[in-house]
């Protein structure tokens, strides 16, 4: 028997083992994994770039057709002679309202399956885009308030319009995970004192005012002011909104499992 051998027990007495031998070496898996990895990060990289290219302009086209119908609003015709927005408010209403949701989805997507890091940013300039075209709207309804050039029709398809252009500008808020819309009351709680100061002085101190509008002028400014309000203090009202959509995309925890 070979020296240095530790002593063999039956059955292996005689036989002559190589303790020295190495094993066999593992096959490397890293470069594999590493080549896999690259081919996802590479994947998720390209559906980034098209998601943030498709919501912008489903987005932006929703916008601009917003623009137009609310432009065409307030431009004057003969009742019986209706342009095609006034005439088909709500039917065209729908169609830029379907857009918008089309690229709100996708937009929602790539923010919070994709992880797209430019799309909030978007999402933020399209808010306060909004928001510029909101306060476009308040100037010229307030116009029509105090010069009370306006049937309760035209007074219907104001609020639908603002209202509309509310909705949007929740919707953009409700994209990113953490976003505030505090800085955004602030414009408004601006336009509601300056109507709050329209109201008192037409129907204080000026003698040509026609009380039969007060109505309409009151109810205006108190939904405007709410909505301010409600921003501007944050009570919770998306709360549910923003907890259904991150249940969505969140991933389970381990209780649920």
């Amino acid at each position: 028997m070979q020296k240095n051998q530790p002593d063999q027990q039956p059955p292996f007495h005689g036989y002559d083992f190589d303790y020295k031998k190495e094993k066999p070496a593992e096959p490397e898996t890293e470069p594999v994994l590493n080549v896999i990895n690259n081919a996802k990060n590479g994947e998720d990289k390209f559906l980034r770039i098209v998601m943030l290219m498709i919501s912008s302009i489903i987005l932006s086209v929703s916008m601009l057709g917003g623009a137009y119908v609310a432009a065409n609003i307030f431009i004057k015709s003969d009742p019986e002679n209706l342009n095609h927005v006034q005439a088909n408010l709500f039917p065209i209403l729908l169609v830029v309202g379907l857009a918008y949701i089309v690229g709100w989805i996708v937009a929602l997507v790539g923010i919070r399956l994709f992880h797209n890091l430019v799309l909030p940013y978007v999402m933020q300039v399209y808010g306060w885009m909004t928001l510029i075209g909101i306060l476009i709207l308040y100037s010229v309804i307030l116009q029509r308030l105090y010069g009370q050039a306006f049937s309760p029709i035209s007074f219907i398809k104001y609020v639908t319009v603002t209202a509309a252009a509310f909705v949007a500008l929740v919707g953009f808020h409700l994209l990113p995970e953490e976003h505030n819309l505090r800085p955004f009351s602030v414009p408004l709680l601006l336009f509601n004192l300056t109507h709050l100061y329209l109201i008192m002085y037409h129907y204080v101190f000026s003698a040509d005012a026609n009380y039969d509008y007060l109505v309409y002028d009151i109810t205006f400014f108190l939904g405007m002011t709410a909505i301010s309000v409600l921003m501007l203090i944050r009570v919770g009202v998306l709360s549910g909104i923003r907890g259904a959509i991150n249940s969505i995309f969140d991933p389970p925890s381990a209780d649920a499992k």
